[in-house]
C-alpha cells in the first residue's frame, strides 16, 4: 500500500473537456485541457490531512475562480508532473538548540518542501508551468553586503531516516557534517543551496546527499554534493535535474551564527 501518496507524481493522461486534479495536504492543482489550450488553477488547502493523489474529473466539479491561468500547446494529453527543488536557496532554522563539538560529524535527514512542475511529454516536452505546495517566507542570509535573499523554513533535525514522515510533498536530503574546526558548532541556521539539487524517487522522494566540513564561524563551509542516488533506499531514479548543476566541492557560508541573524 502507498501511504507517501507518491504515485501522484505518474504521467496522467487528460482527456479532452476534462479536468485534472492533484490533491496535496497545502495545496491542490487543477488543469482543464480544451483543445489547444490548458487552464491551470492553483488553490490552498485548509485542514486536509491526507494521502496526495491525482484525480480525473468533469468540467462541472472544477472550482469557479478569476485566478484561471491559460497556457497554448499543441501536445498530447499526456502529462508529467515532477517535483522540483525551490529557486532559492532555503535557511532552515531547528527546531531545539544542538551543538557538534570539535573533531565530532553527525548526520541529519532534513525536509525540503517540493514544488509542482508540470511538463508536456511529446516530442519536444515543455514546462507548462511550476507551483509551490507549500507557503514559504523570504529572509535574508549572511551580511547585508555579500549575503543573499532565500526561503526560509523552520524545521527538524531528524538523526534517523525512521522518524521522518513519509510525504509527496516534501524530499528528504540526508546532510553529513563534520566539524573539522577547534570550535563549537551551534545549529542556529543552515543554508542549503537547494537549486544545485537533483531529486530522486524512490518508496519516497530523496535529493543528493550533501557533505559539509565546518572550518571555523569566520570561514566558509566546504561543502560537496554526492550526485549518485542516496543509498538509503534501493531502486531510486533520477525525476528532476538540479535547476543549477554544480561539481565537486563549494565553499559556502552555510551555518548562521549570531552575527547573521535576520529572524523569519
Amino acid at each position: 500500500m502507498d501511504k507517501t501518496g507518491i504515485a501522484v507524481w505518474d504521467p496522467v493522461e487528460i482527456p479532452q473537456k476534462r479536468c485534472a486534479m492533484w490533491r496535496f495536504p497545502r495545496r491542490s492543482i487543477w488543469v482543464e485541457r480544451i483543445e489547444t489550450e490548458w487552464h491551470v488553477l492553483s488553490l490552498p488547502e485548509a485542514g486536509y490531512e491526507g494521502d496526495s493523489f491525482c484525480r480525473i474529473v468533469a468540467r462541472s466539479q472544477k472550482p469557479p475562480s478569476s485566478q484561471w491561468r491559460h497556457y497554448l500547446h499543441r501536445d498530447s494529453g499526456t502529462m508529467q508532473p515532477s517535483p522540483v527543488l525551490p529557486d532559492k536557496p532555503v535557511v532552515m532554522r531547528p527546531d531545539r538548540a544542538l551543538t557538534l563539538l570539535p573533531g565530532q560529524s553527525t548526520i541529519f535527514f532534513l525536509e525540503l518542501p517540493v514544488w509542482f512542475r508540470l511538463s508536456t511529454t511529446g516530442y519536444r516536452p515543455a514546462k507548462v508551468f511550476e507551483e509551490p505546495l507549500s507557503v514559504l517566507t523570504r529572509t535574508w542570509f549572511g551580511d547585508p553586503v555579500t549575503g543573499e535573499l532565500c526561503w526560509g523554513l523552520a524545521t527538524r533535525l531528524h538523526h534517523s531516516i525512521e522518524s521522518v514522515d513519509p510525504a509527496a510533498d516534501r524530499a528528504v536530503c540526508p546532510l553529513m557534517i563534520e566539524n573539522d574546526s577547534e570550535s563549537d558548532l551551534e545549529f542556529q541556521k543552515i543554508c542549503l543551496h537547494v537549486e544545485n539539487l537533483s531529486i530522486f524517487r524512490g518508496k519516497r522522494l530523496w535529493t543528493n546527499s550533501l557533505h559539509a566540513v565546518f572550518k571555523g564561524p569566520d570561514q566558509a563551509t566546504q561543502m560537496e554534493i554526492v550526485h549518485t542516488p542516496p543509498g538509503f533506499e534501493e531502486g531510486m531514479v533520477p525525476v528532476s535535474s538540479a535547476r543549477t548543476p554544480s561539481t565537486g566541492w563549494n565553499i559556502r557560508r552555510t551555518f548562521g551564527m549570531l552575527k547573521y541573524f535576520t529572524d523569519f
